[in-house]
C-alpha cells in the first residue's frame, strides 16, 4: 500500500491561498535533524534558506512571531523595539501547543491558531526562497519571502544578533 501523503494545516493554509511551495520531509530523529545546518544537508538545500519560528511573549502576555536563520540567535531587544514593546521573553514551551497549535520542532509561522505579529530576519532577503517548518517535525516548505510578507502581514526586520 502506498504511504499516505502528509497535508498539514501550514500545507492547506498555502494550498487555500494558491500557493506555490516545495515540500520536503525527512527522519526527524537523527541526530544530524536537530540543526538548520543537518536539516539543510538531509534535504540538499542551501543552509541559508532554513529558517526557524520563534514565539515570544510580552509583560502583557502579548505574543509576537519572529523567524530568522535556524542558525541564528535572536535579538530580544531589536525585537522588542520593532514590536513597539519594552521587553519580550520567549513564550514558556508549555504554552506553545496551546497557543499556537503546533509543537516544539514543528512551528510553522504560517496557519498558526490565532495570528501573531510575525518578524521575519532580513537576512531572508539574501536567498529567493526560505524553507520554515511545515507544522510537523520532518516536515518543512519552501516558500518565497514574499508570502509571508504578503499572507501574514510579516514586517523584514533586523532581529538576529
Amino acid at each position: 500500500m502506498a504511504k499516505k501523503k502528509i497535508k498539514t494545516n501550514a500545507m492547506r493554509f498555502l494550498d487555500e491561498h494558491n500557493i506555490t511551495y516545495n515540500h520536503y520531509e525527512f527522519d526527524a530523529s537523527s541526530q544530524e535533524a536537530r540543526t538548520g545546518l543537518g536539516v539543510a544537508k538531509i534535504i540538499n538545500k542551501d543552509y541559508r534558506q532554513v529558517f526557524k519560528t520563534i514565539l515570544t511573549t510580552d509583560v502583557k502576555g502579548n505574543n509576537f512571531v519572529a523567524v530568522l536563520m535556524s542558525d541564528d540567535n535572536i535579538d530580544f531587544k531589536k525585537l522588542a523595539k520593532e514590536a513597539g514593546v519594552k521587553t519580550l521573553s520567549m513564550l514558556p514551551l508549555k504554552d506553545l501547543k496551546n497557543t499556537t497549535g503546533y509543537e516544539k520542532g514543528g512551528c510553522s509561522p504560517l496557519a498558526m491558531k490565532k495570528s501573531f505579529p510575525t518578524f521575519v530576519d532580513k537576512k531572508c532577503l539574501d536567498v529567493e526562497t526560505i524553507i520554515v517548518s511545515a507544522g510537523k517535525v520532518g516536515h518543512q516548505v519552501e516558500i518565497r519571502v514574499a508570502v509571508l510578507e504578503n499572507l501574514i502581514s510579516a514586517k523584514v526586520v533586523d532581529i538576529a544578533k
